[in-house]
């Protein structure tokens, strides 16, 4: 629990990190029926620029991995890369699998002599590992660094991972994938008229009470799942709030990390709150336990937060006829 909470803190505060994923995994492309990796016939440097504007340039396809991030590992699974990844980090928890590759430390503090050791071809890292990044280079080994801060961003992450380790055709596929269940779900969202969107307090932290912004990933899975994030107007990613400004803005719904604990016990202490009580979603106990990973992570399975979210708001859109589509 200890390390768990500790890696939130990390992503919510350095706003940093942030969900194979998705449900699906995207088929890579040049494996043969077996599922074996096919080298290709001409190889050459592979040159691309990553998100923190930096030139990535490696010759040939990288088949040694080491992720330094739980959402970048999430990525590369779903891109059908599992057998190229030789290490992850201790947070790195899904899929399952990943639990079985060598570990090489934490998200903030991962072990670079350890990594060394693994020989990898390619690092793929984040904009929390800046110096990190300065020694691999050093070391002449290649790093590739991917943030995404919104949708758009996630794409393009999974657009420059697949590049660089030769599976476009498997990032085109799994974007695709991605896009089609989300329009899935605002073609269904679309139909409650805007007066009645559900108004949604997603609760970061309960001691000190720590919600979403504007500019997060939790904003933009609420608004796709046709809620509306009741601190959309303050622009601080994670910012700290009071108990009695939640109360002023009465909302229908409260999500919270599902390892705070169970919705009975979470709504039991709520309750409690000076003017909580009145509180719609504290009343209607519309209080929910949600996906920690795929919520806070910018990885494929943020499409299966969107989906649990919209099933939240508005559980009379999304019986199991219409959601057969969402499995």
């Amino acid at each position: 629990m200890i390390g768990k909470r500790y890696l939130v803190l990390v992503v919510f505060l350095a706003a940093v990190l942030l969900v194979g994923g998705c449900g699906q995994t995207a088929v890579p492309e040049g494996e043969d029926e077996a599922g074996d990796f096919i080298q290709p016939e001409e190889e050459g440097p592979l040159v691309v620029t990553d998100q923190m504007g930096r030139e990535v340039t490696i010759d040939g396809i990288p088949q040694r991995l080491v992720s330094l991030s739980p959402s970048n590992t999430e990525i590369a699974f779903a891109l059908g890369l599992a057998e190229r990844i030789v290490g992850v980090t201790e947070y790195c928890n899904y899929p399952p699998e990943a639990q079985e590759k060598e570990l090489i430390g934490g998200f903030a503090t991962p072990n670079i002599e350890r990594i060394v050791e693994l020989e990898p071809d390619l690092v793929l890292a984040s904009t929390i590992h800046e110096e990190v990044v300065t020694q691999f280079e050093a070391l002449g080994i290649p790093v590739l660094v991917i943030e995404s801060a919104t949708l758009v961003e996630l794409y393009t992450s999974i657009s420059l991972m697949a590049e660089l380790t030769g599976v476009t055709g498997a990032g085109e596929a799994l974007i695709a994938s991605m896009q089609s269940r989300i329009n899935a779900i605002e073609e269904q969202v679309a139909t409650v008229p805007e007066a009645e969107r559900v108004s949604v307090y997603y609760e970061v932290y309960s001691d000190p009470l720590m919600s979403a912004g504007k500019q997060t990933f939790i904003n933009e899975i609420i608004t796709l799942a046709g809620g509306i994030n009741i601190f959309v107007d303050i622009d601080e990613s994670y910012p700290q709030i009071s108990a009695e400004v939640v109360a002023e803005r009465q909302p229908q719904v409260i999500l919270y990390p599902d390892y705070h604990g169970t919705a009975e016990l979470v709504l039991e202490s709520m309750v409690d709150r000076p003017g909580w009580s009145s509180i719609p979603a504290v009343a209607e106990s519309r209080v929910y336990a949600a996906s920690d990973d795929a919520f806070a992570r910018p990885g494929p399975r943020v499409v299966e937060a969107v989906e649990e979210a919209a099933r939240l708001f508005y559980p009379q859109l999304f019986d199991q006829h219409v959601c057969d589509s969402c499995e």
